[in-house]
């Protein structure tokens, strides 16, 4: 007999990263996404070290955030850092 395989059908926009928009793979997704394979976080706005720990999955993690703690992603220095 022949078996049915039942393909999900994906939005465009569960191809995105639905903090900043942009295009994630299917794999990353995957990897690091939620239980439905959405990415909350990626590479564009976001640290590996956080991605690693759970924030491409949607979780809270430890590592501060780059978009409150700038200097923790290469922009201007954390407050109250001097050189």
């Amino acid at each position: 007999m022949f078996g049915v395989t039942i393909v999900r059908w994906s939005s465009s926009r569960s191809t995105d990263c639905l903090n900043c928009e942009a295009h994630v793979s299917g794999d990353f997704r995957r990897v690091y996404g939620d239980a439905d394979d959405q990415a909350h976080r990626c590479p564009q706005c976001d640290t590996w070290v956080r991605l690693f720990e759970g924030s491409a999955a949607g979780l809270d993690v430890r590592t501060p955030d780059p978009e409150t703690s700038p200097g923790r992603h290469g922009n201007d220095p954390a407050e109250g850092w001097s050189a």
